[in-house]
């Protein structure tokens, strides 16, 4: 034999070599061993939707099952209890609702009567203000023609008691207004 079918004969022992060594090693990490014998299973985490007690097991052991089997059934009442309180707990959140726009109903019509009372006393005032200018200026003209006496003083009292009283009205006009814009 020549020396190149050596080298040749050699190099492909140690290419086979590599590959059953490469081979195993891949062989070893997917399916490790022991002396016991080989592990391979398939597991997957089942978590239910809801809690609570299991009362029947539909399964055994390392058995074999398709998506959509049933494997367990969980006790009722549990998660009902939960349900029927959450329900009741909406209802209850419904009634607040109600009652809240209620509320809200009721404050926006005192609102809308306290914008009412407010107009009425702003037109209060401005009445009780031009009756006040004008009592004040017939009070003024009943000075001047008593001073002459070209009045009696008996309708000069009446003119001051007239003019009195419009300021009086005045003052309280402005006072119903303060207070309708203090409760608004």
């Amino acid at each position: 034999m020549g020396a190149t079918v050596k080298v040749l004969l050699t190099g492909a022992v140690v290419l086979v070599a590599a590959a059953a060594v490469a081979y195993k090693y891949w062989d070893y990490i997917e399916n490790p061993w022991t002396r016991d014998g080989q592990v391979r299973a398939n597991v997957i985490q089942v978590a239910p939707r809801v809690s609570g007690p299991i009362v029947k097991l539909a399964v055994v052991d390392n058995q074999f099952v398709n998506a959509g089997d049933l494997l367990f059934e969980i006790d009722p009442r549990t998660y009902k209890a939960a349900l029927d309180q959450a329900h009741a707990k909406l209802d209850e959140t419904r009634d607040d609702l109600k009652d809240l726009e209620q509320q809200v109903n009721v404050a926006q019509a005192a609102l809308e009567q306290s914008g009412s009372q407010i107009e009425q006393a702003q037109s209060a005032v401005e009445s009780a203000q031009a009756e006040a200018v004008r009592a004040q200026a017939d009070f003024d003209r009943a000075t001047k023609l008593v001073k002459k006496g070209d009045i009696a003083k008996r309708q000069f009292d009446q003119t001051e008691a007239s003019n009195k009283v419009a300021k009086a009205d005045l003052d309280k006009a402005e006072s119903r207004l303060m207070q309708a814009q203090s409760a608004k």
